[in-house]
């Protein structure tokens, strides 16, 4: 890490806030895949000049806030303060950002109608795609066109207009990098960011001559593959490892790395700052308040430290209490509890199911979030490469089973729009399985049942009707114990009970077996005996697999081949194990 200059430092202590928000002015610069180290091992004078930390983006790995080190989920994250499972931009093909988390552009126009905005992205997508609603925000902007016809544009702006906020994308790096990998190409291309960086402080700190006050934050979307630096997109150590410099000196979030974090993956790059801190250190600069219902999930770099690298991990939340002030806790934007100081964790004893948005205030400071406590009621095939998930929310997740991920958009609440007759019994969904080409079966908490019309994508007329003897040979006594159900082999169906029991049923006979119910043991399915009252839905992947998803947001893996758990399950169920099933 290279030395701020002495001038920088003078600067920062000779800084004061201003009382009117908008007397602040903010600079943030996103240079597009520029690996942190090749700062430090090229000719960068101009980063000399600012404060330099390691930080990271990605999301917490295996946990609901995990993303692909990929540049759509990262501008978003960087424009929002929030990870994927909020901002809801998985991919670079993704559309919109969640509307529910604002941008940037927005907090600042919200607070201040009249602010001027400027915005110019050589990543044409940070506008035409995610945050394509904001674009009447902006009083000047541009995308695609070259790094320097976009440096030239912001620098118009900085020399003759009286912006308040200017956010400029230059996509040299990364461009470089997929083309050529590392290497003396790429190291030029960090060189010339660094002059054009160097062209922009120049123009603040003639502007701050004349007694305005910038905050210039520079930073940069991922990081890039080990070694080679060819691309990016996953969960390696140099992917997740991005930076953020200011001109500014920032308080303990970013001078001080945590050293003793509950996550200590990846060398301990978690006890860096996060990419999630960007937001709320502009907004605090600019005095723009957000309070409990922002939900970003980092502490402001600038102004008062909140609780520090909040962790989530078996029910538990676990932070770094290094201000000894009371700590509150808000579920939802309702306060649940106030705690001593000292304190640095908490478990909420009675969750609700669904999506439940946490936030901890200290010293007025908000840190959020989102658990997503995931009670699937119901698991089943398509006739195509899908698969459907229900839970007890009434929404649903499409899940890819070529690409091992969830569809972009996912989950959606459960309407008439998308499963026509289906919407006033989504609550009432307790297990389900893929028949056939023409038929699936959902079986409800009532003791009835639905028939749905696979090739006419409806319910079928005169349904729900009663699981009884004549429509299920055998099942009836068993109509309000149901569930799960698996499609087995052959004609064979598994019924399993929430007692422990389990039933199989015969699709060419159409009657329940003799000799059941039998229990559900190491016997009967071996390595499920621990498991046989947790059961919440069952899915059958292929010929030679099935997955039992348990009421503990855990899951097993089963060969049908064997005919036992997989050695290693129960699992998480995460964005490493199930991505995008929270």
């Amino acid at each position: 890490m290279k030395l701020p200059v002495l001038r920088s430092a003078l600067l920062a202590l000779l800084f004061t806030p201003c009382a009117d928000a908008l007397e602040n002015k903010v600079l943030l610069i996103g240079i597009d895949g520029l690996q942190y180290e090749k700062i430090g091992s090229n000719h960068t004078p101009n980063f000399d000049r600012l404060f330099l930390s390691k930080a990271y983006t990605g999301g917490l790995s295996k946990t609901q806030t995990q993303q692909k080190t990929k540049s759509g989920p990262g501008w978003a994250t960087i424009l929002t303060g929030v990870w994927v499972n909020k901002h809801q931009v998985p991919s670079n093909d993704s559309g919109l950002a969640n509307n529910a988390y604002r941008s940037l552009y927005r907090y600042i126009a919200e607070h201040d109608a009249s602010a001027h905005i400027a915005s110019f992205s050589t990543w044409g997508p940070i506008h035409s795609q995610f945050f394509r609603r904001d674009l009447t925000l902006m009083k000047q902007r541009s995308e695609g066109g070259s790094d320097d016809d976009n440096l030239n544009k912001a620098l118009a702006t900085l020399n003759n207009d009286s912006a308040d906020f200017v956010f400029l994308h230059l996509d040299e790096p990364d461009a470089v990098g997929h083309a050529l990998c590392f290497g003396s190409a790429y190291n030029k291309a960090v060189e010339d960011a660094d002059k054009r960086l160097g062209k922009l402080l120049d123009a603040v700190e003639a502007k701050e001559r004349k007694g305005e006050n910038w905050l210039v934050m520079v930073t940069t979307d991922h990081g890039r593959t080990p070694i080679v630096g060819c691309h990016h997109g996953e969960q390696t150590e140099p992917e997740k490892t991005i930076f953020i410099a200011s001109n500014k000196r920032l308080n303990k979030e970013f001078s001080s790395k945590a050293v003793n974090p509950a996550n200590t993956d990846f060398s301990g790059l978690y006890g860096y700052p996060a990419q999630t801190a960007i937001v709320p250190t502009i907004l605090s600069f600019m005095g723009i308040e957000t309070g409990v219902q922002a939900g970003f999930e980092s502490t402001s770099l600038y102004g008062d430290v909140g609780i520090r690298k909040l962790n989530y991990a078996n029910k538990l939340f676990t932070w770094l209490d290094e201000a000894h002030a009371p700590t509150r806790v808000y579920r939802n934007n309702q306060l649940l509890e106030t705690l001593p100081a000292g304190v640095s964790q908490w478990q909420d004893s009675a969750p609700t199911s669904g999506i439940n948005d946490y936030s901890f205030e200290q010293q007025g400071v908000y840190v959020g979030y989102r658990v997503t406590e995931l009670n699937l009621t119901a698991a089943h095939q398509w006739h195509n490469t899908k698969s459907y998930f229900f839970s007890e929310d009434a929404r649903y997740w499409r899940y890819d089973t070529l690409l091992d991920k969830t569809d972009d958009g996912y989950p959606v609440a459960v309407t008439d729009g998308n499963w026509p007759g289906l919407a006033k019994y989504a609550e009432q969904i307790q297990a389900s399985f893929y028949k056939d080409r023409n038929t699936v079966y959902y079986f409800l908490s009532t003791g009835q049942y639905l028939s749905y019309d696979v090739q006419n994508d409806r319910v079928r007329t005169g349904y729900p009707k009663a699981i009884d003897n004549s429509s299920w040979p055998g099942l009836a006594a068993y109509a309000n114990k149901i569930t799960a159900t698996l499609r087995w082999t052959s004609d064979k169906v598994y019924f399993f009970l929430n007692d422990g029991r389990y039933l199989r049923y015969d699709l060419g006979d159409d009657r329940v077996d003799s000799g059941y119910p039998k229990a559900i043991n190491d016997s009967t399915w071996p390595g499920m005996g621990d498991y046989a009252s947790k059961i919440s839905a069952a899915l059958k992947w292929n010929s030679t697999r099935a997955y039992f998803f348990l009421d503990d947001g855990r899951y097993l893996r089963y060969s049908i081949t064997l005919d036992k758990v997989d050695p290693g399950y129960p699992k998480v169920i995460d964005n490493g194990t199930w991505p995008g099933l929270q």
